[in-house]
């Protein structure tokens, strides 16, 4: 008995202040004496592994120098933006003296719903947690907000309950995308996405916005929407959406997809189709993944800034359980950084002229002096529709960190139509 608990406490199978098991349950498992239980007990006790909470049950002992216990929720761990997240948060909570854990839910929706909900037992000073987009999960965050418990959503800003909330600036990135691809000479541009999101909603939003100040048709048709849900494998969505929409004869020139793990998977629908990246059709998407880097050619897309999602979360959370007063919300600028060279880009047709005239781009109502390439940095102020609880009055209660999210360019947009020789 002694040796197993020693070997699953050092084997992290129970975390720093997780709750092991009541002495009477040991006790029955083992098929041995309270009396024997508790000597053994005692043992692990003055080795610093276990401690006695009376009326509780045994417990895994924090260190002497940790003096809080926060639990990092997130869907699955494998995601690079959820792991660039903890390392964020880890980042704060050493410097402080927090214990910060993980749990990883491995794709599975009611076992995170199951966590959730023993949160206030489990992790006693708060909780990061990830977005699942799901209304099932905003219940079980107005449980947990009944409660009374201390935790700090990433990647939503959910409706209907005021919650500290950290995410991008999902707006001005979609705003992006679409002023970089109008840039480009495109006319054309499909979006293709999970629109159960808010954060994909927000980046369509940002896309038609773009298109609209641009002085140009935004064609609700060329809009693929995915019937999916988060940690799931999205590939049969994606080829029937791909296989209806560039099909068509009015095709697009141009994909933005919602994240790049759905453009990862749209590269092989659309060479499938015998189209070619980006002479035939320009690709871009959404996040930063490292998968960007290993396509040919590689991904253009926004990156989210991972690390310090998790540090802003971390800092709301600690101000939260201190009691401490902080800014009802932030918004940074959005940047768009364009290292892209003045070459010819082939349209669908192959031709010169794209068919459409060539009106000024508008930056939310401002004239732009001139393309984007040639310059290094272009600032966007964006205006997107998560505003600061100051600015709205509509989250009075509640803290909102808007941060921001930079263009990474690639060849799979191909380079700037306007630059033809």
């Amino acid at each position: 008995m002694l040796d197993r608990l020693r070997r699953q406490i050092d084997g992290h199978e129970f975390e720093p202040g997780a709750f092991v098991i009541s002495e009477t349950a040991l006790a029955n498992q083992e098929k041995i004496s309270r009396m024997s239980v508790r000597r053994g007990v005692e043992i692990l006790i003055r080795e610093g592994k276990l401690e006695r909470r009376p009326g509780k049950g045994l417990y895994v002992r924090q260190p002497d120098s940790i003096s809080r216990l926060i639990q990092i929720v997130v869907p699955d761990i494998t995601f690079p933006l959820c792991a660039e997240m903890a390392r964020g948060i880890k980042q704060v909570a050493l410097k402080v003296g927090v214990q910060a854990v993980i749990y990883d839910a491995h794709g599975d929706f009611q076992a995170d719903l199951h966590f959730l909900r023993r949160l206030p037992k489990t992790a006693p000073h708060g909780a990061i947690i990830w977005s699942w987009h799901r209304p099932r999960f905003t219940e079980a965050l107005y449980e947990l907000k009944s409660a009374g418990y201390p935790f700090v959503l990433v990647d939503e800003a959910p409706a209907g309950i005021e919650v500290p909330t950290v995410m991008t600036d999902n707006y001005g990135g979609g705003y992006t995308v679409g002023q970089e691809l109008i840039h480009r000479g495109h006319r054309r541009i499909a979006f293709i996405g999970f629109l159960g999101a808010d954060t994909t909603r927000l980046r369509l939003e940002g896309l038609r916005d773009a298109i609209s100040d641009a002085g140009l048709h935004f064609d609700r048709s060329l809009v693929g929407r995915l019937e999916v849900q988060i940690a799931q494998d999205w590939s049969a969505e994606i080829q029937r959406v791909l296989a209806d929409m560039l099909k068509r004869p009015d095709r697009p020139t141009a994909l933005f997809f919602c994240n790049d793990y759905a453009a990862a998977r749209g590269y092989g629908v659309i060479r499938d189709l015998g189209l070619r990246i980006p002479q035939d059709i320009s690709v871009a998407g959404f996040d930063g993944d490292p998968v960007c880097e290993l396509l040919h050619p590689r991904l253009a897309t926004v990156r989210q800034p991972g690390r310090q999602l998790g540090i802003a979360a971390m800092q709301l959370l600690l101000a939260l359980s201190d009691g401490s007063p902080m800014a009802a919300g932030s918004r940074m600028e959005a940047t768009v950084v364009s290292r892209a060279a003045c070459t010819p880009v082939a349209t669908r047709d192959g031709s010169k002229e794209n068919g459409h005239t060539d009106p000024q781009p508008r930056r939310h109502g401002q004239a732009l002096d001139g393309p984007v390439a040639g310059r290094s940095v272009v600032s966007m102020e964006t205006d997107a529709p998560i505003a600061n609880a100051n600015a709205t009055g509509s989250h009075d209660s509640a803290w909102h960190r808007v941060l921001s999210v930079t263009w990474m360019d690639g060849p799979s947009v191909g380079p700037y139509a306007h630059c033809r020789g």
